[in-house]
């Protein structure tokens, strides 16, 4: 009998689900997990499904007859064939290909299993070093100062590598490893073994879906500036950064209830996240999210939501995954932070409650890309429209069904005003050159070469250059004035200067304050503003009211033109009448806000008029 490599089997499994296999034979019902109704006892024709399927532990049980087993017990089941003969039948279906084992292959099994043993062992004795030793002092403090409590730290079974660099290699030769095992653990540097990866550091253990540890992150205690802050476990036969994700064990559960997961940037968001309650939450491993952990969850879920930060490259990171998400054929959308850079921060600062507000925020992939899109560029004018629509064409071309595209292409059309037959030469120019990329506008770029006018200013930098000429003012206006809000790129670069003086208490002189931008032009611009009269009125309140209302203005103007776009197409599709009044409702509220904003802004103009004539 042939005896397949275990390579083969993990390979088998990693590419297919008990889902993937048993839908393949009978329907999979979806009700609070997957069930089907047993094909073993009742020929598959129960009133009620009673086999339920483990999507973590690739198996299935029947309640009514008690027959369980794997994917490949299933198959040999059902198809009455041996168990080299299931193997064949599945690494077909995956496109696996087949393996014998060798004695090679048997000593490998004996090391992987040698290894999770030795990450399981050294995992238990990070977290009693924390919990219970002299040395896990300074890591329980830390997580006192991030707010991270004891039931959450258990869950994620946190734990502390002591500041000894000699602890580790000693601890583990005691317990009877070779060098030549440590060597390939994963713990220890390549080029200078037995020096530790990991000391002074609080642990993050990594789980696979089955629950075993086979990797740990880390993060610096010692305060050294040379010493990377997050560093992780180097790869090894049983991890591979790809493939796995931090919080996938943890966040199964909830997974398999309701089939979404929230893909954030660090481990400490993720943590930050399930003690709020938002049990969904994972972390890629310090690198982009890749199609493989994309994958992965796709086993599990049918929407995953981004949380990626608002900076320069947080946003490129969103765009990237979005468009890669929708290749897959997943449905996306994307989370929004307010007053805080990231969920772990939030915690600090607001509580568990303010984080679990985040999930109210989701939008779109396709609606957060067409914000940012506009935000960016001009659509007014010809060329801003063109920069517009490429920058959207991957996305609308990565799209698998044509449905969805048409959809995509009605509702740029209907946004600039172009036909759609016109929209669509236009993608699949995009497409047929192969031209991905999307650069910033040219006059927002680095390169520009301008002096600077204030009366020129769009409203946002405007307002930026207000605030960032009276700092002490910005932090009252946070609870009105958000990043979204603010289209002009530059401006959106002032608003993050200031945002991290007021979360830093820094930058109070103006030379500190200039030395947060690295891009010289917007530098040039506001240590400009700080030489202008327009930026030193007598009451900068009243100027900075002023522009946060033409800003509001022009939300509800972009808010009023969407919802007769809405109420357009309800008619012409044939929505239903309660819609219909919903929508129009709405339009005649903002349509009043905007008149009542206008005849405010208009108010205001003839005081000020009036006051400089008297």
């Amino acid at each position: 009998m042939a005896r397949f490599s275990d390579k083969t089997i993990e390979e088998i499994k990693s590419k297919l689900s008990i889902v993937d296999v048993v839908s393949t034979y009978t329907q999979v019902f979806h009700r609070n997990g997957e069930w089907i109704k047993c094909p073993f006892h009742g020929g598959g024709n129960e009133r009620t499904p009673s086999c339920k399927l483990n999507l973590e532990r690739g198996s299935y049980y029947c309640f009514g007859c008690k027959e369980h087993g794997s994917m490949f017990d299933f198959v040999m089941k059902m198809d009455k064939v041996s168990y080299p003969e299931a193997i064949k039948i599945l690494a077909d279906k995956a496109g696996v290909e087949l393996e014998e084992m060798t004695a090679e292959d048997r000593k490998r099994r004996d090391d992987i299993g040698a290894m999770y043993d030795l990450y399981e062992r050294i995992q238990k004795t990070f977290r009693h070093i924390l919990l219970n030793d002299s040395r896990g002092k300074k890591a329980r403090e830390y997580l006192e100062k991030r707010h991270i409590n004891a039931e959450i730290s258990e869950k994620f079974s946190l734990g502390y590598a002591p500041a000894d660099t000699s602890w580790l290699y000693g601890f583990l030769k005691k317990n009877g490893y070779s060098d030549e095992f440590l060597k390939e653990s994963g713990f220890f540097s390549r080029n200078k073994y037995p020096w530790p990866l990991f000391a002074d550091r609080l642990m993050f253990p990594v789980r696979n879906f089955q629950g075993k540890v086979v990797a740990f992150g880390a993060r610096d205690l010692s305060g050294r500036e040379n010493s990377p802050k997050y560093i992780n476990t180097n790869e090894t036969m049983i991890y591979s950064k790809k493939h796995n994700l931090y919080g996938i064990n943890e966040s199964l559960k909830e997974w398999n209830k309701n089939h979404v997961a929230i893909v954030c940037e660090g481990n400490f968001d993720a943590i930050s996240l399930h003690q709020a309650g938002v049990e969904n939450a994972v972390a890629p491993f310090g690198t982009a999210f890749t199609v493989d952990q994309a994958k992965l969850i796709s086993r599990y879920c049918n929407k995953i939501q981004l949380l990626f930060d608002s900076d320069t490259a947080g946003m490129k990171a969103t765009r990237d995954s979005l468009i890669m998400l929708q290749g897959l054929g997943i449905e996306q959308e994307v989370l929004h932070i307010d007053g805080a850079k990231d969920a772990s921060e939030l915690l600090e600062k607001k509580g568990a409650e303010e984080v679990k507000n985040i999930v109210s925020t989701a939008v779109s992939g396709y609606r957060y890309l067409e914000d940012n899109g506009l935000k960016l560029y001009n659509i007014r004018t010809p060329k801003g429209l063109t920069e517009f629509l490429s920058y959207m064409a991957p996305y609308i071309n990565a799209t698998t069904s044509e449905v969805e595209r048409a959809s995509y292409i009605r509702l740029v059309s209907e946004l600039s005003g172009i036909q759609e037959d016109k929209v669509e030469s236009d993608l699949n120019r995009v497409k047929s050159s192969g031209n991905t990329r999307y650069e910033r506008p040219e006059e927002e770029s680095n390169h520009r070469s301008r002096s600077f006018s204030a009366a020129a200013a769009s409203p946002d930098l405007y307002l930026m250059l207000m605030l960032a000429n009276h700092r002490e003012l910005f932090p009252r206006y946070t609870s009105v004035l958000k990043f979204r809000d603010i289209h002009d790129m530059e401006a959106q670069l002032i608003y993050v200067a200031l945002e991290n003086v007021r979360r830093e208490d820094d930058g109070k002189t103006d030379e500190v304050f200039l030395s947060l931008f690295a891009d010289d032009e917007v530098r040039s611009d506001v240590s400009a503003s700080f030489e202008l009269d327009e930026f030193k009125p007598e009451r900068p309140e009243e100027v900075i009211d002023e522009l946060l209302d033409r800003l509001k203005l022009r939300r509800l103007e972009e808010r009023q033109k969407q919802v007769s776009s809405q109420l357009q197409r309800g008619e012409l599709e044939g929505f239903g009448e309660e819609d219909l009044d919903e929508l129009l409702a709405e339009k005649m509220d903002v349509d009043k806000e905007i008149l009542e904003m206008r005849n405010r802004l208009r108010t205001g103009r003839k005081k000020e008029k009036d006051g400089n004539d008297g």
